[in-house]
């Protein structure tokens, strides 16, 4: 499979790292990512269900299961420390943006476009939604780590500096043992296509705010 992707980078996530972005923007960037997470992540369990080890003897035995099942656990929040909705949630509180301005806040068309075809490729087969997230170029579910430093470094927001990092999870591995046949390959390449198309735009999208 090709691993062509996205050659548009986060420049908000960039920005925010140095200390460059405005206080609007990091409080729309955090906006942006608390309704990807929110969406993102009731759906992530499919790949544990999914996983075509979940009937190993013992989950010991598994990879796929426990590969996924360890990073979900991460991300929300059932490892340490707050899940990825609360936490991006809770910095929007710090930056005082309201409970009611967040509910009410409406997304890029381009936030929305990226996570629902990401979801559709999580809940239409675990080759796919792997495939999708093995890229590079992936969407991520919360908040860069460079963003993460930026928030804490010069924007006063209090980062759980103590909370379980996310485990990390060799997708492309597991892809290898799952996509096998050309067919399979070749939903996967699309996926991964349209998943990065998305993502590309939306990243074209918030670039302009620190443009």
């Amino acid at each position: 499979m090709s691993d062509a992707g996205t050659s548009v980078r986060d420049e908000v996530a960039g920005a925010i790292a140095a200390g460059r972005a405005s206080a609007d923007v990091v409080r729309r960037y955090l906006l942006e990512s608390y309704r990807v997470a929110a969406w993102a992540t009731a759906d992530l369990p499919f790949l544990i269900a999914n996983a075509p080890d979940a009937y190993s003897f013992t989950m010991d035995d598994s990879t796929h299961y426990r590969a996924w099942s360890d990073r979900f656990a991460s991300i929300a929040g059932y490892a340490q420390g707050p899940n990825a909705v609360q936490e991006t949630l809770g910095w929007c509180r710090q930056l005082g943006v309201g409970d009611d301005d967040v509910r009410g806040y409406t997304p890029l068309p381009e936030t929305i476009a990226m996570t629902c075809t990401l979801l559709f490729y999580v809940r239409r087969s675990y080759e796919e939604g792997v495939a999708v997230l093995a890229h590079r170029d992936a969407p991520v579910v919360g908040v860069p780590a460079n963003a993460r430093d930026g928030l804490a470094r010069h924007y006063g927001v209090t980062v759980d500096a103590a909370a379980a990092p996310v485990p990390e999870v060799d997708a492309s591995a597991l892809l290898a043992e799952v996509a096998t046949t050309a067919a399979a390959q070749e939903r996967c390449r699309l996926a991964v296509r349209n998943v990065l198309a998305t993502v590309e735009c939306r990243r074209r999208t918030m670039n302009r705010w620190v443009a």
